[in-house]
């Protein structure tokens, strides 16, 4: 009985901490590697998503990050490596961590993020 009790809630947990759901639809779902440098990689998946979508779902994922201070965010239309790539995004606690990271990052008020979509015909977003 125990047993599982313990595998429900493990199910349950996972389930919540993989999809995670916008202000408005579509919804995504969320796979987040934290490295213990403070950086982490969040791979996001939105089938069938347009460039739009992509961002939207970026931007809303983007708002709830707490605990790192660079997220590179990857938005794909699947999950797993046959997924094709919608659009990157590289989120910034502030600038201290920017400067930390290699001072590249620019950003005019922080949390900084910089969304960029290469199938998109205006280049990056």
């Amino acid at each position: 009985m125990r047993t599982n009790f313990i595998t429900a809630i493990t199910a349950a947990s996972l389930l919540a901490s993989l999809t995670a759901c916008g202000s408005g639809d579509p919804s995504y779902t969320v796979r987040l590697d934290r490295n213990k440098d403070g950086s982490a990689m969040a791979y996001l998946a939105l089938p069938d998503a347009t460039d739009d979508e992509a961002e939207a779902a970026i931007r809303d994922y983007a708002r709830n990050i707490n605990g790192s201070e660079w997220v590179t965010i990857m938005i794909s239309d699947r999950s797993g490596p046959e997924g094709k790539l919608i659009c990157s995004a590289t989120w910034m606690k502030d600038a201290q961590a920017a400067q930390k990271w290699g001072g590249r990052f620019k950003s005019e008020t922080w949390p900084g993020l910089d969304v960029r979509c290469p199938q998109s015909r205006q280049g990056g977003i």
